[in-house]
């Protein structure tokens, strides 16, 4: 199979350099990641993608090696370096793909910005019930990494990664560095903090777009999964059996055609 090449690049904003991963061209389709990662999460997919599509994964603010802001950025503070970030690439509408986080952020792109949006694929959406959402916010609110003599911040890192993914080592060690790319692993939670500031809630009855829900069978978010789908007026959903915590890199072809095919088909 011929597989279409990636390239990395930057590109200036108004927040910093923003780095991204692209493949192919044609008609856009831009790849938000979850938070604690950054682009690469999209590295297997983009090659599927861009014999299709022009997609673009790029690093959201403060993640990968895209610039990191003096201050602690918000949740709208994300949304405009999107923005921005498609301004610079000349990109007036795309299709938009998030997973986790970047489902959050796609869905208040959608919400807010509809001009800007053709499809939307909201992958894994973190739409939680209430006392779950403060449980989680309590959570992150205050976290931050603390260097220890003995590196025991890393081991505990590295543990929290191995509950999620406890047969692939190799995956735990990828996710592990990339964390540690934001900020140097001290300011990662950044971006979990603006996370669960976020009413979602209220915002995705606002988007217009044709919308495809996709989870993993294991995701601890599939429960929600109706909950969700309700409050989009436009929305079909899919499922990817034995997803785990890295779909992207575990089945990266299975969930690439779900895309694809929603992409193409959809006609709601």
């Amino acid at each position: 199979m011929n597989l279409v090449k990636v390239r990395r690049e930057y590109v200036d904003t108004p927040e910093g350099q923003v780095h991204y991963r692209t493949a192919g061209n044609g008609e856009p389709i831009l790849l938000l990641h979850r938070a604690g990662l950054s682009s690469d999460q999209y590295t297997e997919m983009l090659p599927f993608l861009g014999k299709s599509y022009w997609a673009i994964a790029m690093d959201i603010l403060g993640c990968g090696n895209t610039d990191l802001t003096p201050y602690e950025p918000r949740f709208d503070d994300y949304v405009r370096n999107i923005i921005h970030f498609l301004d610079a690439l000349k990109i007036e509408k795309t299709n938009i793909v998030g997973f986790l986080l970047g489902s959050s952020l796609a869905a208040e792109i959608a919400a807010t910005y509809p001009e800007r949006v053709n499809k939307l694929v909201l992958w894994d959406c973190i739409y939680l019930e209430n006392i779950a959402l403060k449980k989680t916010y309590n959570q992150f609110h205050d976290k931050r990494m603390e260097f220890k003599d003995d590196g025991s911040h890393l081991v505990e890192l590295w543990k929290s990664r191995l509950s999620q993914l406890p047969i692939n080592l190799a995956m735990v060690q990828r996710s592990t560095v990339d964390y540690l790319r934001s900020g140097l692993g001290t300011r990662a939670e950044d971006v979990h903090r603006a996370l669960f500031e976020y009413n979602i809630e209220v915002k995705l009855p606002k988007i217009k777009s044709q919308t495809l829900l996709l989870y993993g069978r294991q995701s601890h978010l599939f429960p929600r999964l109706e909950d969700t789908r309700k409050l989009i007026a436009k929305c079909e959903t899919r499922i990817i059996e034995g997803a785990y915590s890295f779909p992207f890199w575990e089945q990266p072809e299975e969930v690439t055609q779900a895309i694809i095919q929603f992409l193409l088909n959809s006609t709601l």
